[in-house]
């Protein structure tokens, strides 16, 4: 008998030369597992722990390639913010500055359009005639344009009431957008995203109904876990936890273990280290004893644990704050040290102070007296400064003067013809002149008409092609656009397509390679995979029977043949040892 009692060879017997026990090999050519051979269980294929510890990266495994680690998107799609990324912390979102040092506007920041500026509405006794605003000098009065460079307004004016300016409504009828209005192009529909109500659901949208939600499936397909699903996680993608199955006998005498295919399986122990975070002994009345190792260091600049594969592992402690206003640092006897940092400066236009989330600060002095006759400005050496207020616009058609809560006031020779399509002015030298109204407003989503009465009037045209599988926009350059709607929902176990009467389609991936030897299953991020159920699969607890899997009919168990050639003994199979030759009389 050849059976060297060791799982990682094969035995045979040769005529010549007798038991030949070869090494087998366990590579399953899968660049995701480290490959072992046990000599009580034989083959172990672990799954790798692909994590570069970087938060700028999604870290997965690749079967040809092994570890890979693809660069996070950190775009926030947020116009108002600096997008980056740090190793760290992850993606980190500074805001735009968006002053352009111009009295004359109103700056602010628009998620989707970025930085903005509106324009400052000087008002004026006449309701058809207002103040322009110059940026050094302030309102100057002239004929009222009701035109508020708002897309979601249908503007007119009143002789009576001034300008009227009507909201637009904006409305798609589908569920699964934003309808919005932008002051510069009009009408916006932008897909959302829909959230689920806990992390054990996957959120869809439908156009006519919302939003709804999938479950998620945590069956791991492994007889040696408990699979739940945890509500609270951060996401669905870990939202799954598998509680390992306790396969203990509470015999001291087996070792314990679980097959992912048929679960618990006890063989004969013998005494090893279960991880490299233990030693190993044995007392012969209790069995094994392990105890753990002391990872534990003097330098309080890291923290210390152990690791089951790699043994003792240190890690530097984040000595980060939070506060921009400390410079932090770390010293190996007392640990995190956090500094006040010095933000003082030497300008008397500014006031110095420090934020605790952006750091050091200087607001600008405020130096207005609240006299609009006075032009108001900061020497960075002496502080405030006030000089008188030149009203004097060199135009026979005005006259001039300042009040000090309004500043320069202009009275202008009032031309008017009565007919809204000219535009009616007032030259220094002529007196009224009047001009044809051009009533293009370089938009080609509106049509521009003039009536005598009410003026110009910028009609939004219908871009709505009734077709779910694009995106109906209007860009004022180019005119209607409707771009085709992407479908893709990042997972691999379903066909994609998109129908014109329905929108987004979404079909289940059939998995199934016709190998009764393979568990099939589809995984949302790579798609179908087909594993090798492993030797323990097809094992039917008989030492007397040869066990194979074949790909068309599954488990093979043939009886062994038990025959030494040998006339001086008895042959025959015992299940739980095998063949067996008992000596006979000759």
């Amino acid at each position: 008998m050849c059976d060297d009692g060791d799982e990682c060879t094969t035995d045979e017997c040769e005529e010549d030369t007798g038991c030949i026990n070869k090494e087998i090999s366990c590579d399953d050519y899968d660049e995701c597992t480290d490959d072992t051979c046990d000599s009580l269980i034989g083959c172990i294929n672990t799954y790798k722990w692909c994590d570069d510890d970087d938060k700028c990266t999604e870290d997965s495994c690749d079967e040809d390639t092994g570890c890979v680690f693809t660069p996070v998107n950190c775009d926030d799609y947020n116009e108002c913010t600096e997008d980056s990324c740090d190793s760290d912390r992850g993606c980190i979102y500074e805001d735009v500055d968006c002053d352009d040092d111009d009295m004359c506007t109103t700056d602010s920041c628009h998620y989707a359009n970025g930085c903005e500026h509106e324009e400052v509405i000087c008002m004026s006794d006449n309701n058809c005639l207002v103040n322009s605003c110059d940026s050094d000098k302030g309102c100057t009065e002239s004929e009222l344009s009701c035109d508020d460079n708002d897309a979601c307004t249908i503007d007119g004016c009143d002789p009576d009431t001034g300008c009227t300016n009507i909201e637009r409504v904006c409305n798609d009828h589908n569920e699964c957008t934003v309808d919005e209005c932008f002051p510069d192009s009009g009408c916006h529909y932008t897909y959302f995203k829909c959230e689920p109500e806990n992390a054990c659901e996957y959120a869809h949208c439908n156009r006519e109904t919302g939003c709804y939600s999938d479950p998620v499936d945590c069956d791991d397909y492994d007889e040696c876990t408990i699979d739940t699903c945890n509500p609270d996680a951060s996401g669905p993608d870990e939202a799954c936890e598998y509680e390992t199955v306790d396969c203990d006998d509470d015999d001291e005498c087996t070792t314990d273990y679980c097959c992912p295919v048929l679960g618990c399986k006890h063989k004969d122990v013998e005494c090893e280290p279960k991880s490299a975070c233990e030693t190993a002994s044995c007392d012969p009345e209790s069995g094994c004893v392990y105890e753990d190792v002391d990872c534990e260091d003097d330098d309080k600049c890291y923290e210390y644990e152990c690791d089951d594969d790699i043994g003792c592992l240190s890690y530097l402690i984040d000595c980060d704050d939070g506060n921009e206003c400390t410079d932090d640092s770390c010293d190996p006897e007392v640990g995190c040290v956090n500094d006040e940092r010095d933000c003082t400066g030497s300008s008397k236009c500014f006031e110095y102070d420090c934020s605790p989330e952006h750091g050091c600060t200087k607001t600008d002095v405020h130096c207005d007296d609240y006299d609009v006759c006075t032009d108001d400005c900061c020497n960075h050496d002496t502080g405030c400064e006030y000089t008188d207020v030149d009203c004097d616009d060199y135009n026979e058609c005005t006259t001039e003067e300042c009040v000090s809560k309004a500043g320069c006031v202009y009275t202008q020779v009032i031309c008017n013809d009565n007919d809204a399509c000219t535009d009616d002015s007032c030259s220094p030298s002529e007196g009224c002149t009047t001009t044809p109204v051009d009533c293009d407003d370089d938009n080609k989503c509106t049509d521009d008409t003039c009536d005598s009465e009410y003026g110009c009037s910028n009609i939004f045209i219908d871009c709505n092609d009734y077709d779910y599988c694009t995106i109906d926009r209007c860009f004022p350059c180019s005119g209607c656009s409707n771009q085709p709607v992407d479908c893709d929902d990042y997972d691999e176990c379903t066909y994609d397509h998109c129908s014109r009467n329905e929108g987004c389609v979404y079909t289940n991936v059939v998995c199934d390679d016709y190998n009764m030897c393979t568990n099939d299953v589809c995984l949302s991020d790579s798609g179908c995979e087909y594993n090798d159920v492993g030797p323990c699969f097809c094992d039917d607890d008989n030492a007397c029977t040869e066990d194979t899997c074949d790909p068309t009919v599954g488990c093979v168990n043939i009886n062994k043949v038990c025959d030494d050639s040998d006339p001086c003994t008895e042959d025959h199979c015992d299940r739980n040892h095998g063949c067996i030759f008992e000596p006979t009389e000759c």
